[in-house]
């Protein structure tokens, strides 16, 4: 495992813990699920970056090479995020405790700032 890979995983797990209250725990490795989602989100990083070489608006469309790789990645993460926030909308009817009202801003501002990057990536 190399720094930019710790870094990674570290800056997710604090990301996750932060935003939506869970411990995403990728830096153990343990959590399949999370590491999925992880590896899933660093594929992805990695296919929007080439984007500005590629005629990639030709490859979406017809939805093959590497933008139907990132299609499948994006799928991925959005089946694991929608899963956090169906548990924690769940957890939050269970429970109201005065610091999860402080929680969820956090939640609602890290749902808004990933449909504004889907939108971005025109996706």
């Amino acid at each position: 495992m190399d720094l930019q890979d710790l870094l990674m995983r570290s800056t997710l797990d604090s990301m996750f813990k932060v935003g939506f209250g869970f411990d995403l725990d990728t830096l153990s490795g343990s959590n399949e699920a999370s590491n999925r989602s992880m590896e899933a989100f660093d594929e992805s990083n990695g296919l929007v970056y080439w984007r500005f070489v590629d005629l990639w608006k030709v490859k979406r469309y017809l939805n093959i090479g590497s933008e139907a790789a990132l299609k499948e990645k994006i799928k991925i993460i959005d089946n694991f995020v929608y899963e956090l926030i169906q548990n924690k909308r769940k957890q939050l009817k269970n429970e109201e405790n005065f610091l999860q009202l402080f929680q969820q801003p956090l939640l609602t501002l890290s749902l808004t700032r990933y449909m504004r990057l889907m939108n971005m990536l025109d996706i």
